[in-house]
C-alpha cells in the first residue's frame, strides 16, 4: 500500500483473478514493485492498495486527485516494466475495471481502513441524482456515524446510469454486520427504494497489500 495524500475525486476499482499458475506471494511481490517503481512517481495519485474477497478475487483500488490524472497514469502504465509485469500475472478475462467519480465535496481519505464495501446500482426512476446524494448524506449522519467502524463513505458515479455506494471500514466483520442492519433502517430504505434491484451488486473486500 502507498499513501501520498488525502484528497481524491476519483477511485479506480479493478477486480480480477490471478492466473492459476501464479502464487499469491508472487502477486504481492509484483504489486509492491508496481507501487515502488511506478505509482509512487505518478502525479496526482493519493493512495493505492490491493484488496481480496472471500471468492479468491482481488481488486486494485486507487484514489486519485482527478480523472485526468488517472487517465495519464493508465496511459503511462502501458510502457512501464513494473506495471506490465504486474498485469501479466492477471487472468485478463476476469478483469473488470470501474472508474468512480466521487460525488462528495472535499472527500478526504481516512487515516486507516481495512475493508472496502463496494456496491453498484442504477436508479429505477423514482429518484434523481440530487435526491440520491441527499439520502446518502442522511445515511452517513443518521446511521453510519453511530459506528466507530465507519472510516469513509461516498456515492460515486461510474457512467450515465450506474452509481456506486462505497464504505471504508475499520474491520471486515464489523463492516458486513453494519451492512446487514442497513435494510432495517428507515433512512437506508429510502436509498434502496430508489435503486433498480436487478442492477444491484455488493461485495466486501479486505486489505492485503
Amino acid at each position: 500500500m502507498i499513501r501520498l495524500n488525502t484528497a481524491a475525486s476519483v477511485m479506480e476499482f479493478t477486480s480480477f483473478k490471478k492466473k492459476d499458475n501464479i502464487s499469491e506471494d508472487t502477486l504481492l511481490e509484483a504489486v509492491m514493485d508496481f507501487e515502488d517503481a511506478f505509482l509512487s512517481k505518478q502525479e496526482g495519485i493519493t493512495m493505492h492498495c490491493l484488496v481480496k474477497n472471500n471468492s479468491d478475487q482481488y481488486a486494485n483500488v486507487m484514489f486519485v486527485r482527478s480523472m485526468e490524472a488517472l487517465e495519464q497514469i493508465e496511459e503511462e502504465a502501458h510502457s512501464n516494466e513494473a506495471a506490465q509485469h504486474f498485469f501479466s500475472l492477471l487472468d485478463m478475462e476476469s478483469v473488470e475495471m470501474k472508474f468512480h467519480s466521487i460525488l462528495k465535496e472535499e472527500f478526504a481519505l481516512p487515516d486507516h481502513f481495512s475493508c472496502v464495501e463496494h456496491g453498484t446500482f442504477s436508479l429505477n426512476g423514482s429518484g434523481d441524482r440530487e435526491m440520491l446524494l441527499k439520502t446518502a448524506d442522511k445515511i452517513e449522519s443518521e446511521y453510519l456515524s453511530r459506528y466507530d467502524n465507519t472510516r469513509g463513505y461516498f456515492i460515486g458515479r461510474i457512467d450515465e446510469k450506474l452509481y456506486s455506494e462505497i464504505t471504508l471500514g475499520k474491520t471486515f466483520d464489523q463492516t458486513k454486520q453494519i451492512c446487514e442492519g442497513y435494510r432495517e433502517e428507515p433512512v437506508c430504505q429510502l436509498l434502496l427504494q430508489m435503486a433498480d434491484e436487478e442492477s444491484m451488486q455488493l461485495g466486501f473486500w479486505y486489505l492485503i497489500a
